[in-house]
């Protein structure tokens, strides 16, 4: 696969998926409404384990999601398989608004469907240079020495996301990008996990990573340190300041939860509980890891800022929340993050482990979910390449733990720096296709982060 085979696809699709509007759309009798949404992706996947390709191959594929909203306001929705070569365009959209409008007669009235009433348009192509199909195996092997067992996935291509209605509503998204989601082991079953991504490949850049992988990898050969239940002073790299960030999308930041009282974050919004002045999160879909279109046709901002400097700005808010308790909409149609960013602080990466002086290096956590919703408590599990930490130098591997602490107190009262420098944490989800999304982030130095087991 090369860059020409991805615009070609792109531009293929394009045209289609206009040809296919304008015609469905047609055929729509006074009173009804409907949007046709585009999902597709051409993809190199290639697998690896114990250091060789087991796995390798081109996906190109292509789904088109038709909603139907009839004059009584019932709403039905089907999903087909799309392809350039799909035929005569006037029977397929003939075909599909029969199916729609028949399955539609047996549903309820949907109270709070958001019609589309209102013309919008965009075009947003983000172009990258990802590996040509016949250089991915050597690139991602060719630096590996003989004792390195990685195993992981890349995946590298065009991701694209295509939105009309029948208000005129025309959005259109597509992205180069790739990542590699990869882990070192040794024998005795301990792995460093780490990754790289992006939507330039750089050679030596992944090959640093690598590089770091096998450094840390040897202190995992060192005896296990077993600590006992306590607080400790932490640092959380990045991927695991990004799996606790994820908690803000399970309810926390959503109006509708907020409305129904039943999110963390009330209290910060009543002014009761506080963020650190350090913490500063967005929406940045500058990024290029997700569309800012909505699958209700909604235009999210560029930047959507969430919380400023420990301040509450606002919460993720869908056109339905909206219509029901009478909010803004800032085109959020899940209410969870897609492309957050937090923005960095002053520490130096490089100088993470002295800063932390005697503590933890928490490289990856993962099980995570709510304990104590209302309060904000989290509990989860540390994972992989956890450290234990003395005078900035790490001794040793720790006993995997089980940690329950607050975001108000990780984000907040026991924040003391975030590093300077942030990397992106993609969204590595392939079930069904490859996921849009990802974030931004730093590393996050805390003075003191609750173990319970």
């Amino acid at each position: 696969m090369n860059k020409s085979e991805n615009l070609h696809y792109a531009d293929q699709l394009h045209d289609l998926f206009a040809q296919v509007g304008k015609k469905f759309f047609g055929l729509l009798k006074n009173g009804e409404h409907a949007r046709l949404s585009l999902s597709a992706e051409q993809t190199q996947f290639t697998r690896v384990s114990r250091g060789k390709v087991r796995q390798s191959g081109n996906v190109t594929d292509a789904v088109l999601k038709v909603q139907f909203i009839s004059s009584v306001h019932s709403v039905c929705e089907i999903a087909v398989p799309f392809v350039p070569e799909s035929g005569d365009l006037n029977s397929l959209a003939g075909e599909l608004l029969a199916r729609v409008r028949a399955q539609a007669e047996g549903v309820p009235q949907d109270p709070y469907v958001n019609l589309p009433l209102q013309k919008s348009s965009s075009e947003t192509v983000f172009k990258g240079q990802i590996l040509p199909a016949g250089e991915v195996v050597s690139s991602l092997l060719g630096g590996l020495q003989s004792g390195d067992d990685l195993v992981g996935l890349y995946a590298g291509g065009t991701t694209i996301s295509g939105l009309a209605d029948s208000a005129g509503t025309n959005h259109w998204f597509s992205s180069d990008t790739f990542f590699i989601d990869y882990s070192l082991w040794l024998e005795n079953g301990r792995a460093v996990k780490s990754g790289y991504a992006g939507r330039e490949w750089v050679q030596k850049d992944y090959l640093e990573t690598v590089k770091k992988a096998r450094g840390d990898l040897q202190i995992l050969n060192r005896p296990v340190k077993v600590l006992r239940p306590a607080e400790y002073r932490v640092f959380l790299a990045p991927s695991a300041t990004s799996e606790l960030l994820n908690m803000f999308s399970w309810g926390a930041l959503s109006e509708g939860s907020l409305q129904r009282n039943d999110s963390p974050l009330c209290a910060v919004r009543k002014g009761e509980k506080q963020f650190s002045k350090k913490f500063s999160l967005r929406e940045n879909y500058g990024l290029g890891m997700s569309p800012r279109f909505t699958a209700e046709g909604e235009l999210s901002p560029e930047a959507v800022p969430l919380i400023e400097n420990g301040r509450f700005v606002q919460a993720l808010c869908s056109a339905r929340t909206a219509k029901e308790y009478g909010a803004l909409s800032n085109g959020s149609s899940s209410e969870s993050l897609r492309t957050p960013e937090i923005a960095g602080g002053e520490l130096q990466a490089a100088d993470a482990l002295k800063s932390l002086g005697t503590g933890l290096y928490l490289s990856d956590l993962h099980y995570l979910n709510w304990s104590d919703m209302i309060h904000g408590r989290v509990t989860g599990m540390t994972r992989y390449g956890c450290v234990w930490v003395e005078d900035g130098q790490p001794v040793g591997p720790i006993q995997d733990m089980r940690f329950d602490e607050t975001i108000f107190r990780a984000f907040g009262s026991e924040l003391v720096a975030l590093t300077r420098e942030t990397e992106i944490i993609p969204e590595t989800s392939t079930y069904v296709r490859r996921a849009f999304g990802g974030a931004r982030v730093p590393g996050m130095l805390l003075e003191r982060f609750n173990f319970t087991l």
